[in-house]
């Protein structure tokens, strides 16, 4: 049998390059595909969290307005005991507070205008 020609052998070469070289493109395309896909999911993460946290500050501040609101009902029932006559020790030993921390919840009642108190016809000209 003779040899195959020069040129038969480098055609042969040419066309296993050719396929290598395909080869490599379509696995190099593939893993650019793929790195895509990851920066997309990680952006995707990124605004989950940002959602998440504005939602949880959003919930947080109204938490705290809704407590704060809380704090203060219970500021006008300290106050109200008081104006019922009753004095700041007792009204700290019935509600297991410190004489302290009735003061500070009259005084809370007392700077905080009353919104169902009308204001004296005598302010109103001022």
């Amino acid at each position: 049998m003779a040899a195959p020609r020069k040129s038969a052998q480098q055609v042969a070469a040419r066309e296993k390059a050719r396929a290598k070289a395909r080869e490599l493109t379509e696995r190099h395309e593939k893993l650019i595909d793929l790195a895509a896909e990851f920066f997309e999911q990680q952006e995707q993460a990124d605004f989950i969290r940002s959602d998440a946290r504005q939602k949880a500050d959003a919930l947080i501040a109204k938490a705290e307005q809704d407590a704060e609101s809380a704090v203060h009902a219970a500021a006008e029932r300290v106050q109200a005991m008081l104006n019922a006559g009753e004095g700041r020790a007792a009204v700290a030993a019935r509600l297991g507070i410190s004489s302290a921390e009735v003061k500070r919840m009259a005084d809370m009642v007392s700077q905080q205008p009353d919104e169902n108190q009308e204001v004296p016809a005598d302010e109103h000209a001022a």
